[in-house]
């Protein structure tokens, strides 16, 4: 009988080890319009990036992905910066870069990454890789103090003091506030004005959410009401801002950017206007 078992144990162990083997890398895409999912890479074609979420495939089309990051860590600001050049590059782990676009995909892990280079095809192995970039996005880091010329750093929203604060468009997730933040700092926002999530017209939500109760399933806070005003510092793990008034600690040092609880913000209409006041 306890053979059986040890038997049973070796079974499991090697059908555990091979599923392992066998599954995608773990990637995190960040799209055009500053949204991040995260999942399994596993295939680039015709029709755009195939990423398992939570055992479910889903297609991305190529054209909505700025970046293919591996590694998890925060964006440098120096690779933001030579990005905004047009130019697409690769980030190795050993801190290597060369210029090329991601072509094509093949194998199961580590991936087989083909990179179109201008002295042709070069093939690298996922686990050598820590970040692609392919294009710009909304809400990318800020350029480093005195590099690229003022064309190439970002557009900041302008704040009001004293007024009706910045604009906060419901047509992208996530807005640069232009702010730097330090970890623990208090802040209060003020918040006001109304969206629409969708084509339906009834579907609206204040700076608290949806005015109907409803969630959006994949949105950066998935406890939040969808719509919802919310927070970001850096590349650090969003935050609900809602309708409060009262002072929030930042979770963390950096650039502050505000953004709608929504999985999908090209199809929102308006914006929320937010009265930010920083405090010691």
């Amino acid at each position: 009988m306890a053979k059986r078992v040890s038997l049973a144990l070796v079974f499991a162990t090697v059908v555990a080890i091979t599923a392992t083997l066998l599954a995608a890398p773990q990637a995190t895409l960040i799209l055009r319009s500053g949204d991040r999912v995260k999942g399994e890479l596993v295939d680039l074609g015709g029709g755009g990036f195939t990423l398992r979420v939570r055992g479910v495939d889903q297609n991305i089309p190529t054209g909505d992905v700025a970046v293919i990051d591996f590694s998890g860590a925060a964006i440098p600001p120096a690779e933001a910066t030579r990005i905004r050049d047009g130019r697409p590059f690769v980030v190795l782990h050993n801190g290597d870069t060369f210029d090329g676009r991601l072509y094509d995909i093949g194998g199961t892990n580590p991936l087989r990454l083909t990179v179109r280079t201008q002295d042709g095809d070069r093939d690298v192995n996922s686990d050598q890789v820590a970040r692609i970039y392919l294009s710009r996005w909304e809400g990318m880091p800020g350029a480093a103090a005195g590099s690229g010329s003022a064309a190439n750093r970002p557009s900041q929203p302008d704040l009001e003091q004293g007024g009706r604060g910045m604009s906060v468009p419901a047509r992208q997730c996530w807005t640069n506030t232009g702010i730097s933040v330090r970890q623990g700092q208090r802040i209060t926002f003020d918040g006001s004005g109304e969206i629409q999530l969708s084509a339906d017209a009834q579907d609206v939500a204040g700076v608290a959410g949806s005015r109907t109760g409803r969630y959006a399933p994949n949105a950066p806070i998935r406890g939040a009401l969808a719509g919802a005003l919310i927070g970001r510092v850096g590349t650090a793990p969003p935050f609900g801002i809602g309708d409060q008034k009262s002072a929030l600690p930042m979770p963390a040092g950096g650039q502050l950017f505000l953004g709608i609880n929504d999985d999908s913000c090209g199809d929102n209409r308006g914006e929320f206007k937010v009265q930010i006041n920083t405090l010691r």
